[in-house]
């Protein structure tokens, strides 16, 4: 470390008249440096003052104890120690005059408090540790005077200790305020003592306004119990270290999944007991949520494929061992229909196993479109379709589609004779809003634009009120040749575009904008955000 002319070496330091040195002091009562007649003690030929060898410890208790005083060389000698060192440190005065001040200092922290000490420094502040008599460490803040003190050659450095909000080195502060974790600090009562900045951009709260509170009273009720006896087993055993996840209240009242990653400090850490590093990991738990239910999905496929398949093939075998026996087509019929029914739920099986729980590209389109294109495929003969208030819709055209063709067979199979059959395309009415069947129809089928959403209603028999909590469920059917799979395909379309879909009478169907009939029997009801609501790139509904 380079020396500036006016160092003088430390010898000469030494040899200077007592009398020249200044004494310094920790602005607490130096009494204890007197005799009993109220003087100082004298030593040395010249009758000056030693201030090292005659210092005696300073009560912690009095004014000023969390701060010393002292003289240290460029080069890091400490060539004095205030009265109040062993209040602050633990250890006698003398004993640290004469040793490098750098190897008390934490190893981590000596490079900025070497460079404070230097000739050339542009800041002589600095936050950092300095070993306790215990072993330990103590955070203290150093202010170094910018020049020397003649009477000893070296910068009067002055030491207080620092609470947990000072005891991060600044240059940790940039980190903290930038990096996305949220880093948590808690004491020995388990309440925060601090949060590092990113709280606001993961939990929404500002800084410091849940410090001296409990972090348990904002876990998820149904995580609670769990988080709680991991959280104290952490704070009272230093080995442990556990991570947890769970779900964590925000200041929107909203919830997020955190993951969080807890150690102890050491037991004479002034900040506190525990070291908490949390994550907002809820776009990874909802990966694993759609994960689990393709997952539930396979275990059902292959439940239908091990049941339902195997009546319709087990048709198909007795009727052609039948028909070799009686050498009789008749029986062969029987496995037609069978095998009929055997493509139909391999056609819905797929359309279900190729169902996300997400749109990969949603583009914008028109509600009555989509839906006379569904009823070109899955329309009846004897009914007629009737588009009422059209709505602007971003969405997955392709799958929403499909819903339609589901709900529209749906009507038709519960309320035209052979409703399975007749389908065919075209618009026999000259009215732009009805297609098929004329006013002469069996069952009308109406799609239209609500305040929230749409809704699809027909004037058929209706859904009885003991069916209506099973409507949804796979594999529900009340026909013997249905598979009970045309709904759950309507609820997973819907659900993967975030909406929602229930049964008129669970919550009463919402106003529609314009004067179209709704008919009296089955009515699927569709909520979605309009675009002001939805999220940036999310689907919606604008009515």
């Amino acid at each position: 470390m380079t020396l500036r002319p006016t160092d003088r070496p430390l010898a000469a330091r030494r040899d200077a008249p007592a009398g020249d040195r200044r004494e310094l002091t920790d602005g607490c009562d130096d009494r204890s440096d007197r005799d009993s007649a109220g003087k100082r003690s004298q030593s040395g030929a010249g009758g000056g003052v030693d201030p090292v060898e005659d210092a005696a410890p300073t009560d912690p208790s009095v004014p000023g104890a969390d701060r010393f005083v002292a003289a240290v060389a460029v080069d890091g000698e400490v060539l004095f120690a205030g009265p109040s060192v062993p209040a602050v440190l633990g250890v006698e005065r003398a004993s640290l005059v004469g040793e490098d001040l750098l190897e008390h200092v934490h190893p981590n922290d000596r490079d900025p408090v070497a460079d404070a000490l230097s000739a050339v420094a542009t800041d002589r502040v600095v936050t950092h540790r300095l070993r306790h008599a215990n072993g330990g460490f103590v955070w203290v803040e150093s202010v170094v005077d910018d020049e020397l003190a003649p009477e000893f050659g070296g910068r009067v450095v002055t030491a207080r200790r620092v609470d947990s909000e000072a005891a991060f080195p600044e240059r940790f502060r940039e980190f903290l305020e930038y990096g996305s974790d949220l880093v948590t600090v808690v004491d020995a009562d388990g309440r925060v003592r601090y949060e590092s900045p990113s709280v606001e951009e993961v939990l929404g709260y500002e800084q410091g306004s849940t410090v001296g509170r409990s972090p348990l009273g904002y876990v998820h009720p149904d995580d609670r119990e769990r988080v709680t006896e991991r959280f104290y087993r952490a704070l009272n055993d230093p080995d442990e270290t556990p991570t947890m996840e769970y779900r964590y209240r925000t200041a929107e009242g909203d919830w997020v999944w955190l993951e969080s990653r807890t150690r102890s400090l050491p037991a004479d850490a002034a900040v506190g007991r525990l070291l908490i590093n949390s994550r907002d990991v809820s776009e990874r738990k909802a990966r694993e949520r759609r994960l689990t239910d393709r997952n539930a999905r396979l275990d059902r496929f292959a439940s239908i494929v091990s049941h339902d398949l195997r009546n319709p093939l087990s048709v198909i075998r007795g009727s052609i061992e039948m028909a070799k026996l009686k050498d009789d087509t008749e029986p062969l019929e029987r496995g037609e229909r069978a095998a009929d029914r055997i493509d139909q739920l391999v056609s819905e099986l797929l359309t279900l196993a190729r169902q996300g729980t997400g749109i990969d590209e949603p583009t914008e389109f028109a509600l009555g479109d989509v839906a006379r294109e569904a009823w070109d495929t899955a329309g009846h003969a004897d009914a007629r379709l009737v588009v009422g208030a059209d709505a602007q819709v971003r969405g997955d055209r392709g799958r929403l589609r499909q819903a339609f063709e589901n709900l529209f067979r749906n009507a038709t199979e519960h309320a035209v004779p052979d409703g399975e059959k007749g389908i065919r395309p075209g618009d026999g009415s000259g009215d732009p809003r009805l297609t098929d069947g004329g006013e002469d129809a069996v069952l009308t089928v109406v799609v239209t634009a609500t305040d929230e959403g749409f809704l699809v209603a027909d004037d058929g028999p209706g859904i009885p009120s003991t069916h209506r909590e099973e409507v949804f469920a796979p594999g529900f059917t009340t026909r013997e040749d249905g598979t009970g799979y045309g709904l759950d395909i309507v609820r997973e379309v819907v659900e993967s575009h975030g909406w929602t879909i229930g049964l008129r009478g669970e919550s009463a169907a919402p106003p529609c904008p314009e004067e179209v009939p709704v008919p009296d029997g089955a009515c699927f009801v569709v909520r979605g955000p309009d675009p002001d609501a939805a999220e940036t790139g999310e689907p919606w509904i604008d009515r």
